[in-house]
């Protein structure tokens, strides 16, 4: 027994194991560059790294070390090389993607070749340039004799991008490249290089073009809409037609078509290997498949038609209606049911429902059942879940018939809310006494919103709320409201659960332009009244030269009459009066000499009832 319990318990912890395992590797991510791995020296060249699904975190390896390391949504990281250089960027690289603590494996190396740097080689085709469908066909790519001996990897290049199609390390000075079984999507121009094993890896100039012709019907091209296929009405949208990159350069037709007409829609010629059909506001009558080929003007031959593209432009039908279960706000892990519900008294019973996210080219889940509503589950939301959320139905008998758009519904998960942001009204700075508007703008479905002050804990519960916001009153402002001020807004019932605040908004209060100037105006008067005092007492005798040139003197004598008063000190209740007189005044006549030293002043007391 002890024997078989501990079998079991091994059993479970290497499962365990196994399950941790498996949960912290991520699928291995995938590298290519655009417009090629293949690039002259001075051009742009960008390295996408494509992850798994919610990765959101990448690293861009150049041999055992990393070159970049950036954060991207949608599971894509783009890294671009400005005026590539080949001492500094003809290296071979890799990429790894990241969610949470967990990395993945790198992706399969990519090789930067930085061409123009060595001689070009010489192309040839073997049996001849044009072939039946079913033949073997080679083309070699052979080293001209002035290149020094080296160890140099070959590669077959596509003419027009310089796309590598194949690539070969024969040891030797020629390489061979095999059609064993050649089609007609085979025909076109082929180029190839050389370039050294080691880095840096500086490749050759291109070679001469080496035309392939495979007789039989041409390859078909491809058709696909930039914008989506589920487009909303009145909107233009761009239909692209590219034939393959192997097809012939010289100028061809293309033409596009939809199922339900017997004429061409529209014909484009272009020597381009692809051309744009624009379709300007569009109705729901041009919902449709769509279908196009090329024809050659020297043969006259056309193509295979491509594959068929479904267009969709709602509003045939009455909309349906989208509810969110339980709510439009959720916490992360929580499952959310999207419920699209025909219109009332609507007579279709077989029809498909699909769910549409904006950003999303294409539906996210489609259904049919057999009631009157379909329910799409989200389970487990995460912040990419969040977005705008509508629905459309139609019928699967007829599938040009197509509803309106229902409601959209924006589902916000907690821990991807947007930060409010606080504006001022009229402006940030203003006079004292005047009254200020502070806007708090957030989401349309928060219950409240707060106003805080930095540095006193105050705060201001909103009373006035607008559209998506509330508004906070200040009036009859003071130098001591000057601050920075922010906000938040909460979005459940419970008072714990607040967003981030809000940048800070600075509020700058001067003082009154109004009381300032008054201050000035009444120290002008009062410096003006005291000058023009001093003016009169000068005029009037009130203070004479004498007396201030004989200070002294003066003071020395009313010692001495402080020693004999005229009048008893017993007699506080009388009025004592003084009075100056000055014998230069009422000498007038005295000689010039005398003016120089006047006389002193003498005081006499004199008592008055």
């Amino acid at each position: 027994m002890f024997h078989t319990v501990t079998f079991l318990i091994s059993i479970g912890l290497c499962l365990n194991w196994v399950i941790g395992k498996q949960l912290e590797t991520l699928p291995r991510p995938t590298l290519w560059a655009v417009p090629s791995p293949v690039v002259t020296k001075g051009m742009d060249v960008t390295f996408s790294c494509q992850g798994h699904l919610g990765t959101d975190r990448f690293q861009l390896w150049m041999g055992g070390e990393i070159r970049e390391e950036r954060n991207a949504s949608w599971g894509l990281a783009e890294f671009v090389f400005k005026n590539v250089d080949d001492m500094r960027d003809a290296r071979s690289y890799s990429c790894r993607s990241g969610q949470g603590s967990f990395w993945s494996e790198p992706s399969d190396p990519l090789t930067l070749v930085v061409t123009g740097l060595l001689p070009k080689p010489t192309a040839g085709i073997s049996p001849g340039y044009e072939m039946t469908p079913g033949s073997t066909v080679t083309i070699s790519c052979q080293i001209s004799s002035q290149v020094p001996l080296q160890e140099y990897n070959f590669a077959l290049l596509e003419a027009t991008n310089l796309e590598p199609l194949e690539t070969k390390s024969p040891g030797g000075t020629k390489a061979v490249f095999s059609f064993l079984s050649v089609r007609a999507e085979d025909t076109g121009g082929y180029r190839c290089i050389y370039y050294k094993k080691t880095a840096p890896h500086r490749g050759s100039h291109p070679s001469l073009i080496v035309h392939l012709t495979v007789n039989g019907k041409l390859p078909k091209p491809s058709l696909w809409a930039q914008s989506g296929l589920m487009i909303s009405q009145g909107a233009n949208i761009t239909l692209w037609c590219s034939r393959p990159k192997q097809s012939s350069f010289e100028e061809v037709t293309f033409i596009l078509r939809k199922a339900e007409t017997q004429q061409p829609l529209e014909h484009q010629t272009s020597a381009d290997p692809w051309t744009g059909f624009l379709l300007p506001s569009v109705r729901p009558e041009d919902t449709g498949s769509y279908s196009c080929a090329y024809r050659e003007r020297s043969s006259g031959g056309e193509s295979e038609p491509s594959d068929i593209l479904d267009l969709v432009v709602p509003g045939s039908l009455p909309r349906p209606s989208l509810i969110a279960l339980p709510g439009l706000l959720v916490e992360p892990g929580i499952h959310v049911t999207l419920r699209c519900r025909l219109p009332p008294q609507t007579s279709f019973s077989d029809v498909t429902f699909s769910l549409l996210k904006v950003g999303s080219p294409l539906p996210l889940q489609s259904q049919s059942p057999a009631g009157t509503f379909a329910e799409f589950p989200l389970f487990s939301v995460r912040s990419q879940d969040a977005g705008n959320y509508s629905c459309v139905y139609h019928g699967r008998m007829v599938q040009h018939l197509v509803s309106e758009t229902s409601n959209t519904l924006e589902i916000w998960v907690t821990d991807a809310l947007p930060r409010p942001s606080l504006l001022s009204r009229p402006g940030s700075e203003m006079a004292s006494g005047a009254d200020v508007t502070l806007l708090c703008q957030g989401p349309s479905w928060a219950i409240r919103f707060l106003l805080y002050k930095e540095g006193d804990g105050k705060n201001l519960r909103s009373m006035d709320t607008i559209q998506d916001g509330a508004q906070f009153f200040l009036t009859h402002v003071t130098p001591q409201d000057s601050g920075n001020y922010i906000c938040s807004y909460q979005f459940s019932n419970n008072g714990s659960l607040w967003t981030q605040h809000s940048d800070p908004l600075q509020i700058i209060v001067r003082g009154s332009v109004l009381g300032i100037t008054l201050i000035v105006i009444l120290s002008c008067v009062s410096f003006l009244l005291l000058c023009l005092l001093l003016l009169v007492c000068l005029r009037q005798g009130c203070i004479s030269k004498g007396s201030l040139q004989g200070e002294s003197h003066s003071i020395e004598m009313a010692k001495k009459r402080s020693r004999k008063p005229l009048v008893s000190i017993a007699e506080e209740s009388q009025v004592l009066c003084y009075a100056q007189l000055n014998l230069q005044t009422l000498n007038n006549r005295k000689s010039n000499s005398m003016k120089e030293h006047p006389e002193p002043s003498f005081y006499a007391t004199v008592s008055g009832n």
